[in-house]
């Protein structure tokens, strides 16, 4: 799931602000594992940005297709990362628990304009085929944290992202995904009286699904 536009401009631009201020540390502190020996990279060191990231993270999880799409019952820590050359994360999925929090959803929010940099696609494998992604700033990838991805290498210039974990009201993928689609019926025919009664009903059955499939 692709969303376009999902932060606001003024939060855009504390974020921009926050990295040219730094300081960056090495992204190994907050890996565990196998993710550990594939992470090379920096992120943003949280303590003098606090602020900046609860308000990402807050900005984030109330967007309304983050809602819609991933149903949010707790968030994980959000980070700020950044690729020089050479950098790179390679292939892994996300740990399962991140601060307390199972990890259903994770979300991406590319920082930069795409042509300032070379190489940091982020590659998302699934059993079916394979997604790569380099999205202008401020728009957002949301896709399911058991996933395999990895950020390519970057050859020319810096990469930096927002990124960070969901836990859902709804622990299956495919079931959030029947939610999520149930979900454009309202949010595509709201404004005409005529559908108002297919609304209403599609509301209905969308929290019906929610309380059989909630945890």
């Amino acid at each position: 799931m692709v969303i376009e536009n999902a932060l606001p401009a003024d939060l855009l631009r504390a974020t921009a602000l926050a990295i040219q201020a730094g300081p960056f540390e090495s992204g190994k502190r907050t890996a565990h594992g196998l993710a550990q020996v594939a992470k090379n990279n920096l992120q943003l060191a949280a303590a003098p940005h606090t602020p900046l990231l609860d308000s990402l993270a807050a900005a984030i999880q109330a967007h309304p297709v983050v809602q819609a799409f991933a149903l949010p019952r707790a968030m994980g820590r959000t980070l700020i990362n950044r690729y020089e050359v050479g950098m790179e994360y390679g292939l892994h999925a996300d740990a399962a628990y991140i601060q307390e929090a199972r990890t259903d959803v994770s979300f991406t929010l590319f920082l930069d304009d795409p042509a300032s940099y070379q190489g940091g696609e982020l590659v998302i494998s699934t059993s079916a085929q394979t997604f790569t992604f380099k999205l202008p700033a401020g728009s957002m990838v949301l896709y399911p944290a058991g996933a395999l991805h990895r950020v390519t290498p970057v050859t020319q210039g810096v990469r930096h992202a927002v990124v960070g974990w969901l836990q859902s009201r709804i622990r299956d993928a495919h079931q959030r995904e029947i939610i999520a689609k149930l979900s454009l019926v309202p949010r595509t025919l709201s404004q005409d009286p005529q559908h108002a009664a297919l609304v209403t009903q599609t509301g209905q059955c969308i929290q019906e699904l929610i309380r059989m499939w909630g945890d």
